[in-house]
């Protein structure tokens, strides 16, 4: 027999370790003293105790490898814990990879400059998201999703399509925003994302090509924005991310000690390829 210290340097098992095994029963002394309450460990829990201590080192959860232990399938739980720990370890290097490259991007220089604008008319497609986005792409259930990337490019080429179906013109610079959708409240919000597209001019009233509740027909008045560019030269910005270009509108709106009067921030994509485009980011100054 052998006591809780003998059996401790046995095993590799601290004595306290092994009295909270006792306690959860994921590994019992042989015997206790009733009136000392002294533990002791047959010769034969050596070869449990050392198994048990192995898989807690490689860090399986004590229920599980004590589990492993009683069944004799060691090999196997430390098999599906190393599967789970790689999967776990890949996500972690997603993430910092992802968060490199964000900083990478924001270490980028952002052009801030002002735009005199003319009336701009425009029709948008409308998509209807919770006021608590979550990630691009994540499920939301009902069938819903946060739109990406694809699913935004997806609908500016429907709406390519009708514009030049209905003869309206479609201009360049189309452009992504987000507005609370109408009627919605402080207890019930909702947003919507608006896929606009720049027209030569306003569809007539009653005209069918725009007559459902995924459009919106409206006009940007004549106007000055001011404007943040960010040019990628190759930088890749994970989905999802704040973009630079929105952090250095903002930087620029509090150096001028302007507040947003305008909800409406416009964010619009330039370029000839996936890896060299530009991005701006604008707002209508009062």
């Amino acid at each position: 027999m052998l006591t809780i210290g003998e059996f401790a340097t046995t095993t590799g098992i601290s004595v306290k370790a092994l009295r909270h095994y006792d306690e959860t029963k994921a590994l019992v002394p042989f015997e206790v003293d009733a009136a000392t309450g002294y533990r002791r460990y047959a010769e034969s829990q050596v070869r449990d105790g050392a198994l048990l201590q192995t898989l807690r080192v490689a860090g399986v959860p004590l229920p599980a490898a004590a589990k492993a232990v009683r069944d004799g399938d060691t090999a196997e739980v430390l098999l599906r814990h190393r599967a789970e720990v790689l999967q776990q370890r890949d996500a972690e290097d997603a993430v910092m990879t992802a968060a490199d490259a964000v900083l990478t991007a924001f270490a980028r220089p952002v052009v801030v400059e002002e735009r005199h604008l003319g009336a701009t008319p425009f029709v948008a497609l409308v998509i209807s998201l919770p006021a608590d986005l979550g990630a691009a792409g994540a499920d939301l259930g009902g069938g819903r999703a946060v739109p990406t990337d694809e699913d935004a490019n997806r609908g500016f080429v429907e709406l390519h399509g009708r514009i030049v179906e209905a003869g309206l013109e479609p201009g360049s610079g189309f452009w992504t925003t987000f507005r609370e959708a109408p009627g919605s409240t402080a207890r019930a919000s909702e947003l919507q994302m608006l896929l606009c597209w720049p027209i030569a001019r306003i569809p007539q009233p009653g005209d069918a090509s725009w007559d459902d509740e995924r459009t919106l027909v409206g006009e940007l008045p004549p106007r000055t924005e001011l404007v943040a560019v960010w040019r990628s030269d190759g930088a890749d910005l994970p989905e999802g991310s704040v973009h630079p270009a929105a952090v250095a509108l903002f930087d620029a709106l509090a150096e001028r000690g302007m507040a947003l009067t305008s909800p409406e921030v416009r964010q619009s994509v330039v370029g000839e390829d996936a890896q060299n485009f530009v991005v701006e980011v604008a707002v209508t100054l009062p």
